[in-house]
């Protein structure tokens, strides 16, 4: 037996452990693992020389096609996204519109028309249609995944329609049934931060912390517990979105010893970046914000306590911020290329991260929770051969270059991806993504698959 693709003489790392061998793909698919001189020949042989083969990184949160065309981002971004060693993303995406089947046919079609990854879909509950029409959502496109959106006012920067609590027990009452079903919540009490924000505004402050002191870390605890309660009645799958306190995860674990199934997701710019930095102004504005260093502690403590089981980007590329009117401007940043690195440089190499905890909260957890386990998350004959080769040692300084804002140029970051590989593609190697690559992904959420694990 000939592989298309050999990866030999690397520190393999999953969920579980680590092993020192290599990875045999033929087509899309691994088929064999193992002791590096037990596996086949190759059309292709890479030597890993002892760097890190990990299950590439599933990215279960971003924004695409916001305020760029939608085919233009799928080029773009999934492209940034091989960069980083992403092979798997999921896309909250939203319309207004009575009916998301439409929507979902057009938008899976457009995005395997151009996407160097594979990718797949949360719907957000926009409208009161949206809940009724949840049964058919599933059975038409496979997405299980709905998304309700607490924090915002009614006239927003984004247009994001926000929820009721009416509306997210009955989208919980009905995911509840579905197999595989989950809801996740954007948790900020609104009514709160509505008032502070008034409050804040009154002062002419213009600094980022003001934004943060607009709605304070007690907002999102509140909300988080209240979502908890509505899960736990309704016995539907919890998924907290970008959680940035430290109580957060804490919270959700007390819930979890009750029996209630609850998944606390953070971010890497809230692990690494304070909205007291001196070198953050109102561009680096995000929703829900950047908080102080207390909070990135807490959330480090959930991380090695195990209560943080998720990791997401949340990347949205906006046009260029304008840096005029703080409460004005549009929240959100990017980070596909450097969620990886990020994680490593300041977890693994600064904090002593296990490896596979890392790759636990990046792959294994989000292929769990969403429904793509084994095919994605893992490393196992059989499974889409998704993986990421990384260099420990590599250190280099963040350069951005393309869409959106960043608020990590001028870091530098030790830990890089070298070696991407997309089902049995490889995607990026030696600083460049394969050009050829666009239009070879393919859309993971669909109506003629089964969830493949809860």
């Amino acid at each position: 037996m000939e592989a298309d693709l050999v990866i030999r003489n690397a520190r393999i790392v999953t969920h579980t452990g680590e092993t020192f061998g290599g990875v045999a793909v033929r087509g899309e698919q691994i088929v064999a693992l193992g002791a590096s001189d037990a596996l086949p020949a190759g059309t292709r042989e890479i030597d890993a020389d002892g760097r890190v083969l990990m299950p590439g990184v599933i990215d279960p949160h971003c924004h695409l096609g916001v305020n760029y065309p939608y085919d233009e981002d799928m080029r773009t971004e999934t492209a940034q996204a091989a960069r980083g060693g992403i092979t798997t993303i999921l896309l909250y995406i939203r319309t207004k519109e009575p009916s998301y089947i439409p929507f979902y046919r057009e938008r899976s079609a457009v995005g395997e028309e151009n996407v160097h990854v594979d990718f797949g879909f949360h719907f957000g509950i926009q409208r009161e249609e949206h809940v009724h029409e949840i049964e058919r959502i599933v059975a038409e496109t496979g997405v299980r995944s709905f998304k309700l959106y607490f924090g915002y006012e009614a006239e927003n920067p984004i247009g994001i329609v926000p929820a009721t609590d009416g509306w997210v027990y009955a989208t919980m009452r009905t995911a509840a049934q579905i197999p595989g079903g989950v809801v996740s919540v954007h948790c900020e009490n609104t009514g709160i931060a509505t008032w502070l924000k008034q409050e804040l505004i009154a002062t002419g402050r213009q600094d980022l912390g003001a934004f943060t002191e607009s709605r304070p870390a007690f907002c999102e605890v509140e909300t988080i517990q209240r979502m908890i309660f509505l899960a736990e009645l309704t016995g539907c799958p919890l998924y907290v979105v970008h959680t940035t306190v430290g109580q957060g995860p804490v919270v959700a674990e007390a819930a979890r010893a009750r029996g209630v199934d609850v998944t606390i997701e953070t971010c890497p710019h809230y692990l690494t970046r304070s909205c007291y930095d001196p070198d953050l102004d109102m561009r680096a504005k995000i929703s829900p914000p950047l908080r102080d260093r207390d909070e990135i502690e807490g959330l480090w403590r959930g991380i090695f306590a195990g209560t943080v089981r998720s990791l997401g980007s949340d990347h949205v590329p906006f046009f260029p911020k304008e840096g005029n009117d703080l409460w004005k401007e549009k929240p959100g940043i990017v980070s596909f290329p450097w969620e990886l690195p990020l994680l490593l440089n300041e977890g693994v190499h600064n904090r002593g991260l296990p490896l596979s905890r890392l790759v636990e909260m990046n792959s294994y957890t989000p292929a769990r929770r969403f429904g793509l386990y084994p095919r994605k998350g893992s490393l196992t004959v059989g499974a889409d051969a998704d993986l990421v080769l990384v260099d420990l040692d590599e250190e280099r300084e963040v350069v951005h270059d393309g869409k959106g804002t960043c608020i990590y140029e001028g870091m530098r970051l030790r830990g890089w991806p070298v070696l991407t590989v997309a089902r049995g593609r490889v995607v990026f190697e030696e600083g460049k993504v394969d050009p050829d690559a666009s239009g070879r992904g393919r859309c993971v959420t669909r109506p003629d698959r089964s969830p493949y694990g809860a």
